[in-house]
């Protein structure tokens, strides 16, 4: 079967970024607050996202929305810690979305993402409380810090890594909603995910922690997925 992608496509021409990357708009039900998804191309095409926020809407158990599928082209260097990617979805990206005829409301605006995803809501959220007040951590990469990726040991480093060092210089997260889910056989991740949960509680924000039955993995993040930016909204 041929998956259903969204009709309104934006070319995206990052002047911040360089590059050029295709951004798929879908407004579900008419359309609501953004949620921008972080790897959007895997939400699209390997695990197809735009189905099951519309059965989760019409369910009642999500509001309208509007999905913005953003793909990654080199995901260490816009997910890592780096204000680039969120100037760039700041200064261009969503007025882009704005201007695209789609109803889109950027005032309650949503981060969602998995993995090295993760780590870049959370950071966005940190560095950009004015940008993103409401984010959906799944299996956050918290461990990342800067040469972490080519070590022999990745996870090895220092507990909650660079975004740790950020969290504990104390900014003022009370606007900000984030949800936290990590699968419990995701042991080695544990504990990077456990410390970044508590610096973030612990400035100010209002966390939801939850613990899947699942490993690192898409399949085990849809379900997540679609409850925690519920939740965020709410």
């Amino acid at each position: 079967a041929i998956l259903p992608l969204p009709d309104t496509r934006l070319r995206w021409s990052s002047e911040r970024l360089g590059g050029r990357r295709t951004v798929r708009v879908h407004p579900v039900a008419g359309g609501g607050p953004v949620v921008l998804l972080l790897d959007g191309d895997d939400w699209l095409y390997l695990h197809p996202a735009m189905t099951a926020f519309e059965s989760a809407v019409a369910a009642g158990e999500l509001e309208p929305v509007t999905l913005v599928f953003l793909p990654a082209k080199d995901r260490e260097a816009e997910f890592a810690c780096r204000p680039e990617l969120w100037e760039a979805v700041r200064d261009e990206l969503l007025p882009l979305v704005a201007g695209s005829g789609v109803r889109a409301g950027l005032d309650r605006l949503v981060v969602a993402g998995q993995s090295l995803g993760g780590l870049s809501a959370l950071y966005a959220a940190s560095e950009f409380p004015e940008l993103v007040s409401r984010i959906a951590c799944q299996s956050g990469s918290f461990w990342w810090a800067p040469g972490a990726e080519g070590s022999t040991d990745p996870l090895g480093g220092p507990v909650g890594g660079t975004i740790a060092e950020l969290l504990r210089r104390g900014p003022d997260l009370s606007s900000l909603r984030c949800a936290f889910d990590v699968g419990e056989h995701e042991t080695r991740m544990l504990p990077h995910c456990e410390l970044a949960e508590s610096l973030t509680e612990r400035a100010g924000a209002t966390v939801r922690v939850s613990r899947s039955a699942s490993d690192h993995d898409r399949a085990g993040w849809r379900q997540a997925l679609l409850r925690d930016v519920a939740w965020a909204l709410g």
